[in-house]
Formats: C-alpha cells, sequence, structure tokens
C-alpha cells in the first residue's frame, strides 16, 4: 500500500494546517469602534492628536527605528510616491531585483521609469550588490533593494555602493515587517524605506502601505504627494505639485495601531519557530536562507527551503512540491518566475533591461519553496511540515514513481 498521499496515502494533515490569521481580540473591535462612534473617517476630520492615522504613523516610524512616516493606502503607491518624491520621470532607470513581487518593478513603470532586473545571491536569495554595480550607467537614477521573504539584503555593501554613485536607495520592506539589520530595523538605513500592509503580511489592515525616511526634505515631498500636492500647513484647496489622494483612512490606521501592539511577540514567535524548523530541516537535505549575524531580527513573509534533488533521489522540486501539498501542506515555488518573465513585460512592449540572471532563473526553476510567515505562529504547524519533509523522505521509492507518471 502507497504510503505518500499523492499516490493514495493517508496525508499528515489531511485537513491542512491550522492558520488563524489575522490574529485579533477585543481592542481591535474597540478600534473600530472608535473610529465609527467618532464620526470622522479621515484623518484631517479630527486634529493630529485624535487622528488614528497620525498616531500610527508616529508609532511605526518609532518602532522601525525612523525619524519620518507618510501611511499611503497600499504598498505598490507607497513605491510610487517615494520613487515620484525621488524624481523619477520618463526614461530614468531604476534598479531592481529579479525575484520579487512584480510590484516592485511596477512602480517604477508606473512613473515612467525603466526598470533594470538584476540576479540575486544564490544563497540568501536576495540582491546582488555586485549584479547592481554592474547595471549603473548614466541613466540610472535610483536602486530598489527588496528585503525578500522578511530577510534582509546586505545594506552595508548597497549602502556603500550608493554612496560611492550618487544614487538614492529605496528599501521595499514590503516582506518586512520588524526585520533588523545590526540592530536597526529596515526601511531608513540608506534613503527611504516602503511598507505594504496588505492582507498576507505579518502586520495587516487588509491594505494599507507606508513609508519611512530620516530626511525631513524627502519626507515633507512625500506627504505633499500622498496628499493631492498639498505641503503641511497650507489651505485645503492650495496646491503646490502634481500629486494624488493616496491617504489611508482612520479605519486602518486604528486597526494597525491595535494590530502593532501584536507585532514584537508574533515577530518573536515566528523567529523561534522558523529556527526551529530550519534546524530540523536541515537534518533531512532540506537548507533555508544563509545565516547572517548581521540579520538581529527576522521578520517574516516566506519560510524558504533550498530544495536539493540530490538530497531526494533525483527528483525535480516540482514533483517534491507536487507530494507535500498532498500531505496538506501548503508549500509554492515563491512568485514561480523571474519578474520579467511575466506577459506584462514579454508581451506588452514594456520598456525594461534584463541584466544576467543566472541564480534567479535557476531558483525560480528549480530550487525555492516557499511557505506563509502565519504557518509560524504556530509549533504545531511546524512539526507536521517537518512530519510531511521525513514522510516524503522516507519514501523515495514512491516520489521517483510520482515523477514517472508526472513525465507520461
Amino acid at each position: 500500500m502507497a504510503q505518500l498521499a499523492a499516490l493514495g496515502g493517508s496525508p499528515v494533515a489531511p485537513n491542512g494546517l491550522k492558520v488563524v490569521w489575522p490574529e485579533f481580540g477585543e481592542e481591535e473591535q474597540q478600534a473600530i469602534l472608535r473610529v465609527l462612534e467618532r464620526g470622522e473617517w479621515w484623518r484631517f476630520g479630527v486634529s493630529e492628536e485624535e487622528s488614528e492615522v497620525a498616531q500610527f504613523e508616529k508609532e511605526w516610524a518609532n518602532y522601525h527605528d525612523a525619524r519620518y512616516c507618510i501611511a499611503v493606502c497600499n504598498g505598490t503607491v507607497a513605491l510610487m510616491v517615494a520613487f515620484w518624491a525621488l524624481g523619477i520621470k520618463h526614461g530614468d532607470e531604476v534598479i531592481v531585483p529579479a525575484v520579487t513581487f512584480i510590484a516592485t518593478s511596477d512602480a517604477a513603470v508606473l512613473c515612467g521609469g525603466v526598470p533594470v532586473f538584476v540576479d540575486i545571491d544564490p544563497e540568501t536569495y536576495q540582491i546582488d550588490p555586485d549584479a547592481i554595480e554592474a547595471a549603473i550607467t548614466e541613466r540610472t537614477k535610483a536602486i530598489c533593494v527588496v528585503h525578500y521573504a522578511g530577510y534582509p539584503c546586505d545594506l552595508d555593501r548597497i549602502k556603500a555602493i550608493a554612496q560611492r554613485h550618487g544614487l538614492p536607495v529605496v528599501e521595499d520592506c514590503a516582506h518586512a515587517q520588524g526585520t533588523e539589520w545590526r540592530g536597526r530595523k529596515v526601511g531608513a538605513h540608506i534613503t527611504c524605506g516602503c511598507f505594504s500592509f496588505q492582507q498576507s503580511k505579518s502586520l495587516t489592515a487588509g491594505e494599507g502601505g507606508a513609508i519611512v525616511t530620516d530626511d525631513p526634505d524627502l519626507a515633507e515631498l512625500i506627504w505633499a504627494f500622498h496628499n493631492c500636492g498639498r505641503p503641511k500647513g497650507v489651505g485645503r484647496y492650495e496646491h503646490h505639485i502634481i500629486g494624488g489622494n493616496f491617504r489611508l483612512s482612520e479605519w486602518q490606521g486604528a486597526i494597525l495601531r491595535a494590530q502593532l501592539k501584536r507585532l514584537p511577540e508574533q515577530t518573536k514567535r515566528r523567529m523561534e519557530n522558523g529556527a526551529w524548523l530550519a534546524e530540523q530541516l536541515a537534518q533531512l537535505g532540506l537548507k533555508t536562507l544563509k545565516p547572517d549575524e548581521r540579520i538581529t531580527q527576522r521578520g517574516y513573509y516566506f519560510f524558504v527551503i533550498r530544495y536539493n534533488p540530490d538530497e531526494f533521489g533525483g527528483v525535480h522540486r516540482d514533483v517534491f512540491l507536487k507530494a507535500l501539498r498532498a500531505e496538506g501542506i501548503p508549500a509554492f515555488a515563491g512568485y514561480g518566475v523571474p519578474v520579467y518573465k511575466n506577459p506584462s513585460y514579454t508581451q506588452s512592449g514594456v520598456v525594461h533591461r534584463v541584466l544576467p540572471c543566472p541564480n534567479a532563473e535557476r531558483i525560480c526553476a528549480h530550487e525555492q519553496i516557499t511557505l506563509s510567515n502565519h504557518v509560524l505562529l504556530d509549533r504545531k504547524n511546524c512539526q507536521a511540515i517537518l512530519d510531511a519533509c521525513e514522510k516524503i523522505k522516507t519514501n523515495l521509492d514512491e516520489l521517483r514513481q510520482l515523477e514517472k507518471m508526472a513525465n507520461r
């Protein structure tokens, strides 16, 4: 009788993993009632001291070790507003990693910029600093790095490169709520950082975003862009630059404030369970992203497994994923392909540049396995993931049989 669920055996988690997200309770309920009963559902209906959004901005800036924070309606808009404030215009090149969510590069395109896709480090999956420097031309106007999966990129080297070439750096922190580099949270290490609070993120209001920076002039410009071109302190119908309404609502501000109180403990839980799972999986020949002592706190978006077919009878990653899913484990291959392989780039005529990305191509096609950060909130989920991987490892003959069936 077959053991693997993909061949008819009993699955490790017949009902899937138990994932409760978002975690909420009385505090969130009271936050919504507070806004409802106040009757002012946008930030300018009340004073800065009363505004949920304004108070969240202060709290998020403080939590993420930045001087300023401007909350916006989502993470993509956060990137767009940052690019606009940095002067990105038609034809300007913005260096981006090949492996990320598509919003990173799309934001540059929507501002008229030209994304330049570069390779990633094979052990960390972060943008390769050498590839950044090789991509810089006279048309380069910004570098956008991504703390992919919540693992921070090498900010030491990237800062040095940016300073050497006089370029601003936008940190795409959509995956990195709570992530620290050398004891300081990511976002304002160089120029500015952009966050997403979409439903799948480790801090969420369903949708939402924010930009953090230490630069007062940049913060003022970002504020004006997100508020219909109005700088702070001017009349309601006085517009100094072309901008848009990218503001966050009081509903979202209130929820984010309540959720932020939970984030430190949730981050600790994810880190502890992630470290335990990584240690256990290593004994099965399943590596995770390379440890780095400069990472002093790890926020999570993905828990990443670096699959090696040699450890599983030469069977391809996709077959292993099929077997793992059949056991009830919701595992995926990240975003599937390098961004530039999406039809929106291959078939639309969007101007972009692609430098050689052998690591990104190989990792996406053969190696990367991802699990949601939410499974790390419960050790029972981690145990089920481990049990499923052990089961597959113990039944390699069946795994090979599954591959033969897939290749017919």
